[in-house]
Formats: structure tokens, C-alpha cells, sequence
């Protein structure tokens, strides 16, 4: 009788894989210590049973020999490094080229036997802003030895630390914006007060020291102005109005911000173009903040385009609700300023407030949505915003 292979690792989800001799599969989900220069020694012949559950996985695995030359692979290890061709044979230098922190790591464990457990990266490549999460472990086959690496995108948990890291600052300032209000706004205004009356008696002056008294106080007035925009931009988001939800299309809002912006975009020589889904689901929600949120966004656009060029609006459905995108032909954003775009007064332009693409993930975020900007410097930016649409279900209630 044809006895049963043992099975002596535990199984997991959790940790980098490893090659386990009593597995029998060649590959199994074993977790183990990263840091620890321990080696196992296995074979790595490719059936297709190791295939079968190297494919399987939720990670990225790549086995690379000492001289930096893949051995084994998975497809979603290519589909994460960006790599179309064949990745075993492949030089570690060219597969992780726009992954230069990975090929460190990787570079490390072989010649060094340093290893590293859940070390965070970001993709290069071009038009991709991707976060990876790597592990390396030893491995001894034969009379071999190399690396393996372990590689899983966790863009989305990212993206949801930066949502729950911005919704904290949001609820901060506008406690912070409460007692601002409160504290300097009354002074203002008795200041103001004073300015007028300062004002009223220039005019009982001499004609030359009343002209160098008004000359003054307009700088005083203009400089009381500025302190109080400042103080109303605090108060916006002490006083975050109601969302008052009704049926909506999404369409039908792009449509109407587009209308609104049409004369300065052709002042500025901006083409404006509309890509409209059919047949889109309703959505529910307050329509002057949601076309607040485009507004501010597709403004933003156009302050990004150096001269004459394009900004596309498109609406789909989503699998789970619709989704817009604005697209513009602009300079485009950074690495270095992309994940801070949302930041409260955080700008990149000499007039900007950096107010608007916060109020606009802020009003997102109060419809169950999310938001997401992709960018590449001098070719453009787009912001996709999801919202959850009405199900037919829930249309039919009441």
C-alpha cells in the first residue's frame, strides 16, 4: 500500500513558504523564524503538484540560487514585480530592476544570510504607485543554496491606514477649529471695529497726514481680511454640513460641473470632454457636496496643465457601485507628494490653500465611498471616487 506523505509543518496563511521535505509537495505553507540563518535542504524539481500550490497562493514566490539567477516561480510573483516574460533563468538584477529596496534584500540574504519578515516596499515602475510587503528566507537544495522571497501587495491596506490616519486629522482639526473660531474670531472683529473708527477720524485729519493714516489702515484692513479667511476655512470643517441623501445620478452632476467650468476652460484653453457610462446605477447622496467634491477636483485639474490640454470625465459601473475618474494632461504628481495629496494645507502651488482635495475626500469618505488618484509626472493625474449605488432592492423599500 502506498503510504500517505506526513505532513509535520503547519499550514497557514501567515509567513514566507518554505521547502519542506515532509510535505511531499515540494512547497508548503510552513511558518518558521525569517531571521534565523538555519538552511533546510530540499530538492526543487517542478512537478505539478509544487506548481499546483505555488499557483495557489496569495503571495508572490521567487527561489533564487546563489548567483542571483531565479529558479522558481509563481505567476502572481511576475504580475507583481511587473515581469511579462519567463522569470526562472532570469537574473535577480534585471527582474527586480524597478524594485531596487527588494533587490537589496534579496542581495543580503545570499551573500550576507540576512533576512528580513514584513520589510514594506514601493514599485518604480512607471505610472504604478504600489506598496509591497517582502520576506526572505535561507534555503539549502542539494549541494545549492539561495533565497526565497515572498512578495505581497498591500496597496489597499495602505490605502485604508492613510483613510483611518486622514479621517483622525479631520476629526482633530475640527475640534481644533471650534475653539479657533471661538478664540480669535471675537478679537477680530473688535479689531475690526477699531479700524473703522481710525478710519472715520483720517477723514477729520489734515489732508497729508489723513492720506498716510488711510494708507495704513487699508494694509491693516487687507491683512484683518486674510486672518478671517483663515479662520472660515477652519470653521468649514467645524461645521461640516448635513448630508442630506436623495436619489441621484452621477451623470447628471458631472454634466452640471462641467457646464459650470466651461468658460474658464476655455479661457484657458482646456478641452473638457465627458465619457458617460449608460444605463448607470443611481447612487444616494447630497448633491451640492458631491458637486463640491468634483468641483474641487476638476478645478485642481486645471491648475495642473501647464498651457492648453485635456480633462476627461468618465463614470462605469463598478462591481461594487459606479465610479468616476478625472483625467487630465497635466505635469502630473511626484512619488514624493502623491501619498500626501489629501493632506490638509498641503500644496504644491503658489496660490493654492491645499483645502480642496481634502474637502473632497472628506466629502467622499461621508457617502461611503473612497477615493484613489494615480499619477505620472509630466504625462497626467486621474482621481477615481466609488460610490455604492442603490440596489434595485433597495430602491423598491417603502
Amino acid at each position: 500500500m502506498r503510504q500517505k506523505p506526513r505532513f509535520n509543518c503547519n499550514l497557514t496563511r501567515q509567513g514566507p513558504p518554505c521547502l519542506c521535505p515532509d510535505a511531499g509537495l515540494g512547497f508548503c505553507r510552513c511558518f518558521r523564524p525569517l531571521l534565523r540563518p538555519e538552511r533546510t535542504t530540499v530538492s526543487l524539481p517542478a512537478t505539478d503538484q509544487s506548481k499546483t500550490v505555488l499557483e495557489s497562493l496569495g503571495e508572490g514566490i521567487i527561489a533564487f540560487s546563489a548567483d542571483r539567477t531565479a529558479v522558481v516561480a509563481n505567476s502572481y510573483a511576475s504580475e507583481l514585480i511587473g515581469w511579462e516574460g519567463r522569470v526562472e533563468g532570469t537574473d535577480a538584477r534585471a527582474l527586480l530592476e524597478g524594485l531596487p529596496d527588494v533587490l537589496a534584500i534579496v542581495e543580503r540574504g545570499l551573500h550576507d544570510g540576512m533576512f528580513v519578515t514584513h520589510r514594506d516596499a514601493v514599485s518604480l515602475a512607471p505610472g504604478v504607485h504600489q506598496h509591497l510587503r517582502v520576506s526572505t528566507s535561507s534555503i539549502d537544495y542539494g549541494d545549492e543554496s539561495g533565497v526565497v522571497l515572498v512578495v505581497r501587495d498591500v496597496s489597499d491596506v495602505k490605502r485604508m491606514e492613510r483613510e483611518i490616519y486622514q479621517a483622525e486629522k479631520m476629526t482633530a482639526l475640527g475640534r481644533l477649529a471650534a475653539s479657533v473660531a471661538h478664540e480669535v474670531r471675537n478679537p477680530l472683529g473688535a479689531i475690526n471695529l477699531q479700524l473703522q473708527l481710525l478710519e472715520e477720524d483720517a477723514h477729520d485729519m489734515p489732508d497729508e497726514e489723513g492720506a498716510r493714516l488711510l494708507r495704513r489702515l487699508n494694509i491693516a484692513n487687507t491683512e484683518i481680511k486674510r486672518l478671517d479667511r483663515i479662520v472660515e476655512n477652519f470653521l468649514r470643517f467645524s461645521r461640516a454640513p448635513k448630508v442630506r441623501l436623495e436619489r441621484l445620478s452621477l451623470n447628471d452632476i458631472i454634466r452640471r460641473v462641467f457646464d459650470l467650468v466651461t468658460p474658464e476652460a476655455r479661457e484657458q484653453e482646456v478641452d473638457l470632454r465627458l465619457e458617460l457610462g449608460e444605463r448607470l446605477p443611481d447612487i444616494e447622496g447630497d448633491e451640492g457636496q458631491l458637486a463640491q467634491a468634483t468641483l474641487n477636483i476638476t478645478v485642481n485639474a486645471f491648475h495642473a496643465i501647464p498651457g492648453s490640454g485635456v480633462v476627461t470625465a468618465r463614470t462605469s459601473a463598478d462591481p461594487d457601485g459606479v465610479c468616476l475618474t478625472i483625467e487630465d494632461t497635466g505635469s502630473g504628481i511626484s512619488e514624493v507628494d502623491l501619498d500626501r495629496v489629501f493632506e490638509f494645507y498641503y500644496t504644491t502651488k503658489d496660490e493654492g490653500t491645499g483645502l480642496g482635495l481634502s474637502i473632497a475626500q472628506r466629502i467622499v469618505y461621508e457617502h461611503g465611498g473612497h477615493i484613489e488618484v494615480q499619477s505620472v509626472q509630466g504625462e497626467g493625474t486621474t482621481f477615481a471616487l466609488y460610490f455604492p449605488s442603490i440596489t434595485e432592492s433597495e430602491s423598491t423599500v417603502g
